[in-house]
């Protein structure tokens, strides 16, 4: 969005250039110079009318030529142009750093940077939430419009669980779209409620060489399902593949067919936090075999279907059964993105 240029029509009331001088002031003038001139000259007993009228013009004359100076000076300053604020650089949320927390959008200007800064003050709270209950957690926001959004930690890997479903079964629809009509059943249980028994009939009948491949095709090359079936993922990785099941959805390409598998998921933080407010397409994964072990987590990956401004969220995270601190990261995190796109456009 570009800074808008500052109004340049002139403040009512304020001249443009030189004005006649009102008539109430040019009376005003004239008796204060006629006063100067009778009382001064009348005290020294000497001088003629003439004189005096002469003086009375002089005065009258400068004053008025003060009043243009002074009038011409304001109308001048009126001209100068206001200094617009520099952009804050943009880079697509998507490639920018995730070390720490980011928060990019395109727009924002250097008279925005206390807004931001109030939102990543916002942000760090729901963080320090997790952390205080000794937990990590690492996300990716990406608004699918305008590619600004939000990131932390968007490349540390964690263990998948069940959230890989959601992108396999969008790669078996797209390759293998005869499988919506004859396996309808097994993908909808797959989704909606993390059925391993469906899951594992359709790993076990069409793999996962292809859908590796399928991945690395999109820029997930360490996006890679073992022969556990499940995988580590980072949240950057699994954005991605988020970004991918949007554009076939919103191409009209099979995903379409049966995204609405996709609403109301079990165990989903983004679909139980905005579910009600906007349509969520979401897939979340967990399991629990002890608070420090690899297989310990409490994912969620989805869209969130908000006006003109769309978005893929991931949480990845090993806070196992706190749905609770998932829930305030999507709220804080929604909210964010609202103020955003409201301030930035």
């Amino acid at each position: 969005m570009k800074y808008l240029e500052p109004d340049e029509k002139k403040k009512p009331g304020l001249p443009c250039g030189k004005a006649d001088v009102p008539l109430f002031l040019v009376l005003a003038l004239t008796a204060a110079a006629a006063f100067f001139v009778y009382s001064g000259d009348g005290s020294r007993g000497t001088g003629s009318m003439a004189e005096g009228e002469a003086g009375i013009s002089e005065r009258v004359s400068g004053a008025a030529d003060s009043l243009y100076a002074a009038e011409e000076t304001v109308a001048a300053g009126e001209d100068e142009e206001i200094p617009e604020e520099a952009e804050i650089p943009f880079e697509n949320i998507m490639t920018a750093d995730s070390s720490d927390l980011t928060v990019t959008w395109d727009g924002l200007t250097e008279g925005d940077q206390q807004d931001v800064d109030a939102l990543e003050g916002e942000i760090r709270a729901g963080l320090d939430a997790f952390a205080a209950e000794g937990y990590t957690a690492g996300f990716m926001l990406y608004d699918l419009n305008s590619g600004g959004g939000i990131s932390y930690h968007a490349d540390e890997m964690y263990y998948s669980a069940s959230a890989i479903k959601g992108p396999y079964v969008a790669w078996l629809v797209e390759d293998y779209p005869q499988t919506m009509d004859f396996l309808y059943g097994t993908i909808q249980n797959t989704i909606t409620w993390s059925s391993n028994d469906a899951y594992g009939e359709l790993i076990t009948t069409y793999g996962y060489t292809e859908f590796n491949d399928w991945a690395a095709g999109i820029g997930c090359e360490d996006f890679v399902i073992s022969g556990e079936w499940y995988t580590s993922v980072k949240a950057r990785d699994f954005a991605k593949l988020w970004c991918h099941m949007y554009d076939r959805v919103v191409s009209g390409g099979s995903l379409a067919g049966i995204i609405n598998i996709y609403t109301d998921t079990l165990s989903s933080a983004i679909s139980e936090t905005l579910g009600g407010q906007y349509t969520v397409y979401s897939k979340g994964g967990w399991i629990g075999e002890g608070r420090g072990s690899y297989y310990n987590v409490q994912n969620d990956a989805g869209i969130v279907m908000k006006g003109e401004h769309p978005y893929v969220l991931v949480i990845l995270s090993d806070a196992y059964g706190r749905l609770d601190l998932l829930d305030n990261l999507v709220y804080i995190l929604d909210q964010a993105h609202t103020e955003l796109t409201e301030t930035a456009g």
